[in-house]
């Protein structure tokens, strides 16, 4: 895989879409090597992207450790999700069985 490809494949995982560079960008902010920083100059990404430029040795070595990030932070909210919908799946009963209200004598 070439360093383009890598960042192509980094990019479409971190958003879904080819519309990548500015998140791209957003997420090297926090590896920059002079320091944390809120972005990087999504320029720059886009010239990576198309070859104008080389993309710096920081933010090859950076995209595996993004995507980790990301990786982790998506299974914290499946985890939260999976937790909501079990609470829902408990109130709905509740309220399902309330409604229908007691049970009525048997024939």
């Amino acid at each position: 895989m070439t360093p383009r490809e890598m960042l192509a494949r980094a990019g479409e995982a971190l958003t879904g879409d080819d519309n990548w560079a500015k998140a791209v960008a957003r997420a090297l902010g926090a590896y920059h090597p002079d320091g944390p920083r809120e972005t990087i100059d999504p320029r720059s990404v886009s010239r990576w992207r198309t070859g104008a430029m080389e993309i710096l040795p920081w933010a090859i070595a950076a995209l595996p450790l993004i995507l980790r990030d990301h990786a982790d932070a998506l299974e914290t909210e499946a985890g939260r999700l999976h937790d909501a919908a079990d609470d829902a799946m408990v109130a709905a009963y509740e309220i399902e069985q309330e409604l229908r209200g007691p049970p009525g004598p048997r024939r």
